[in-house]
């Protein structure tokens, strides 16, 4: 590709490939160890190039972030929303989207690359929390205290505590990054193990 092409080259597909680079890195070398140079280098684009969308490696995060959570967020806000499904088949059809979308996808990096630098990069954690995770465990909220208010829990005071629904998908992310050499895990058996001590029996069963 000539340097005539690479300047008129579109500004969204540019960033586009400025993320996809960011992200193979992030994924390889863990963010503190990726410089901007070398994102720029894996697009193929010079430095400079890379901060005129980006004005720092925090920004470039918090953008490939938001991106990447943004289409899954949609699908929780959906399935949140469908009332009239028993709440065990609507944490089944979010189980089966995590194990689908971020487990079964490079989407699982993003996950781990928080566990193991997100101390270091409180910034980067704060946006994470505030437009993901916060985000997403208001939807499951909703899903509980409806499932608490139909008497569909075994415990009631699982509603207060959306996090014991997605400590299954963070113990997979764990798993896989530390023995899964190992000990392979069965994502899809531990989640509905876990359902079943969410639920009563046969609660949403019809």
């Amino acid at each position: 590709m000539t340097k005539t092409s690479r300047r008129r080259r579109d500004p969204d597909e540019r960033k586009a490939e400025i993320i996809a680079a960011a992200f193979a890195l992030f994924s390889e070398k863990g963010f503190a160890a990726t410089r901007i140079e070398d994102v720029a280098a894996r697009a193929g684009i010079a430095k400079g190039t890379v901060y005129l969308h980006f004005p720092d490696k925090e920004a470039l995060f918090t953008s490939l972030t938001a991106g990447m959570a943004s289409p899954i967020l949609a699908s929780m806000a959906d399935l949140a929303g469908s009332e009239d499904a028993p709440s065990k088949i609507i944490v089944a059809r979010l189980y089966d989207l995590a194990r689908k979308e971020i487990l079964g996808t490079d989407r699982r990096h993003m996950l781990r690359l928080l566990i193991s630098e997100g101390p270091l990069f409180p910034s980067v954690a704060e946006f994470y929390h505030r437009n993901v995770l916060s985000v997403g465990l208001g939807f499951l909220r909703r899903v509980l205290e409806r499932a608490a208010s139909r008497g569909e829990l075994r415990n009631p005071g699982v509603a207060s505590m959306p996090q014991i629904v997605f400590a299954p998908i963070l113990m997979t992310v764990i798993w896989s990054s530390l023995f899964e050499p190992y000990e392979k895990l069965d994502a899809e058996a531990l989640f509905k193990t876990f359902l079943d001590t969410l639920f009563l029996p046969d609660t949403g069963e019809a």
